[in-house]
């Protein structure tokens, strides 16, 4: 553990910022409507900004001194894009800003997908229960392996481990969620898709997606699919050391460009891999202590961070959110360079006294039992 001597003032002042910003871009009226920035934004307020601001104020420790009339305006507000026949939630406002998706998938199915997951997870987190019951409709094919298969091998392994192991993850999510409400049928789909996802892991490099693919994206596919397995089945990663060997080769390739996800990927993976091992942990924590002033440089004046170092990204997903890059912090660069500080902090021992929740508090104490017979 480093010293709290080691902590740099400007960290110790973030969460002031931080708050200063969400202030600037939340909408007027109920509480909980927030934009994606500050200015050039296409919609007033969407929900895809609204899990962002929540999941900062809960990193920091600031969302459950919300007055309780708030946390319920903000639950009302996310529960209003639910689909009472489904259970999923979609925005049309989003759909009509959806681009079309280079590798050929529906970006509207891939948003709903995204919104459904993370506005599901947010109002769990919140303690609110959605209006109507969570259905995933599209996972009853899945009873049948062949059909769960060639699901899985839809998602762009190779070219994209990014994106497939995002998706593949949300299926082993649906499937869960079908599983522990009594619908046994949903069990062995569920082992199938986590063993598809393990078996999808190379060995010598402990990433995902084609040796031809680029480091960036296959430690983003790392962290996509070990994201899934550690916070929500308590699985720890295989081949640890590898995967510390290979956040290395990333950090040490001249090529190397830090962007809000390169950079939190990296360090979640890091701190995801020391927990199955101690390997090189002193190095991590030296590297990870080296990297503070390069995130401080994505801070902005007005309290948030931006995605790039120059300028906001303008889309999340497969939707465009701001009309042109500017100099502003974003919602997904902030969310994601403190998710990215919340990692740094965990591996140098430092969320305690800074006031941060753990970057494992709610991951499952011990692997969840998922033995069946075939």
């Amino acid at each position: 553990m480093y010293s709290e001597k080691d902590i740099p003032e400007w960290i110790r002042e973030l969460k002031k910022g931080l708050l200063r910003f969400l202030e600037n871009v939340q909408h007027p009226g109920p509480y909980g409507r927030f934009r994606y920035a500050p200015e050039g934004c296409l919609l007033p307020h969407e929900p895809i900004s609204s899990c962002y601001a929540f999941g900062i104020l809960k990193t920091i420790n600031a969302y459950d001194a919300l007055e309780e009339a708030k946390k319920q305006e903000w639950a009302d507000y996310l529960r209003s894009f639910q689909d009472p026949e489904t259970g999923d939630f979609w925005s049309e406002e989003i759909g009509r800003l959806c681009r079309a998706e280079q590798h050929g998938l529906d970006p509207k199915y891939l948003m709903r997908r995204m919104l459904t997951r993370n506005i599901s997870s947010t109002l769990q987190q919140m303690g609110f229960p959605p209006s109507y019951p969570m259905r995933y409709p599209e996972v009853e094919a899945f009873t049948d392996k062949d059909r769960l298969i060639a699901h899985l091998d839809s998602f762009p392994w190779d070219t994209d481990p990014w994106g497939a192991g995002s998706h593949a993850g949300t299926t082993a999510l649906m499937l869960f969620e079908r599983f522990r409400r009594g619908e046994e049928e949903f069990h062995r789909p569920l082992r199938w898709t986590i063993e598809y996802m393990l078996d999808r892991q190379d060995p010598e490099t402990g990433l995902w997606g084609a040796p031809s693919c680029p480091l960036y994206q296959r430690i983003n596919g790392a962290f996509k699919v070990m994201a899934r397995l550690i916070n929500t089945f308590g699985i720890l990663p295989r081949y640890p050391e590898r995967i510390i060997d290979s956040v290395f080769k990333h950090y040490e390739d001249p090529s190397y460009e830090i962007t809000g996800c390169n950079e939190f990927d990296n360090i979640w993976v890091f701190a995801a891999a020391l927990r199955a091992t101690d390997y090189r942990k002193q190095e991590i924590q030296e590297l990870v202590l080296s990297r503070l002033p390069f995130i401080k440089s994505f801070k902005k004046p007005d309290g948030g961070f931006s995605f790039f170092k120059d300028k906001c990204i303008t889309t999340n997903a497969q939707a465009q959110l701001v009309d042109h890059p500017r100099p502003q912090s974003d919602m997904v660069g902030t969310a994601t360079f403190v998710a990215c500080l919340r990692s740094i902090f965990e591996i140098l021992g430092w969320n305690e006294e800074l006031g941060w929740r753990s970057l494992w508090e709610d991951t499952p104490r011990k692997p969840v039992e998922l033995v069946s017979g075939e």
